[in-house]
């Protein structure tokens, strides 16, 4: 008998991937949603082999009952508001959703194996390579956030629960919801457009969503531990443009639009997986030319859930 699952923000490009892993790995999948937008479970194929339920992780209630119908061997907690620009707009929602929606799964998870979704974006302005060791310096109510919750999930842990906490840097891939930049620059080279763009000079370690959840999974198979998931090269954001014009072959029309500056902004991400790549095996299969030939080559088809906005609260 596989083991059982449940994934938290399952209808997010994180949870689409995972759920189809651990499809592929044998298990029973539980998947919650905040918003029935299913359209990157039906573009894997995977939507029919997964018991989905809704979820509202601001009711403490709604948190036990996802847990005590899908009684399962490992939880996965990736949902979440993630959007890192907006989280300036609304700075206590993010942080209820993030910090207190985390905390009453823990205690619904009752002792379950866990695993926490945190980022990069904790380390703020802490110079790389960021490490597992490296001080925490959040620039935005999202990092504020996650670091609140993470704190809390290393409590836990500390106190005897079986919690994993990824901290992963920045992946991408063809279901991408299209607020992020990189699925912008994409989804505008694709069709020639014109695209608005802010700093073009933030730095970011960019991987590929397929091989993060996969790094998820060794996680929850390891004793509970913290671990940076990074490909350890970084590129600015007019350097990920760049190479993709190179790819596709043609350029793209911008305007710098100085209303997605962040008023606060994290300017150079690099992270140092070291840990990850000893004690867990993982290393990633792509590089940032396949992974932007992987996004060019999905945007160009239509059905593509990654090129209409995103509806879902997950990652």
């Amino acid at each position: 008998m596989g083991k059982t699952a449940l994934i938290t923000g399952v209808t997010g490009q994180d949870g689409a991937y995972l759920a189809k892993l651990l499809l592929e790995k044998g298990y029973e999948v539980h998947g919650t949603y905040h918003r029935p937008a299913f359209d990157r479970l039906d573009y894997l194929g995977v939507k029919a082999d997964i018991e989905l339920q809704h979820l509202e992780l601001l009711e403490e209630s709604s948190c036990r009952r996802a847990v005590n119908t899908a009684q399962p061997d490992e939880i996965y907690h990736l949902a979440a508001r993630s959007f890192v620009g907006d989280s300036f707009k609304a700075p206590a929602t993010w942080l209820d959703v993030n910090a207190r929606g985390t905390l009453y799964l823990l205690q619904a998870s009752e002792g379950t194996r866990f695993y926490f979704a945190a980022t990069s974006e904790m380390f703020g302005r802490s110079p790389p390579p960021q490490d597992e060791s490296t001080p925490l310096c959040p620039c935005s109510p999202y990092g504020i956030a996650k670091v609140a919750a993470y704190s809390a999930c290393r409590n836990y842990r500390e106190e005897g629960w079986p919690v994993s906490c990824g901290i992963l840097f920045n992946h991408e891939s063809p279901l991408r919801g299209q607020e992020f930049v990189t699925s912008k620059i994409i989804r505008a080279l694709v069709r020639r457009e014109t695209v608005n763009l802010g700093n073009l000079n933030s730095k970011r370690d960019w991987g590929h969503a397929e091989d993060y959840v996969r790094a998820m999974w060794l996680m929850m198979q390891h004793p509970p531990d913290d671990f940076v998931i990074a490909t350890g090269k970084s590129y600015t954001v007019l350097e990920f443009l760049t190479r993709a014009e190179e790819i596709i072959g043609h350029s793209l029309d911008i305007r710098i639009d100085s209303s997605l500056v962040r008023p606060t902004e994290v300017d150079y991400l690099c992270g140092d997986a070291k840990k990850a790549f000893d004690k867990l095996g993982w290393h990633p299969k792509h590089d940032l030319d396949s992974l932007i030939e992987d996004m060019i080559n999905a945007a160009s088809v239509s059905d593509v859930p990654a090129l209409n906005p995103s509806t879902a609260v997950g990652r």
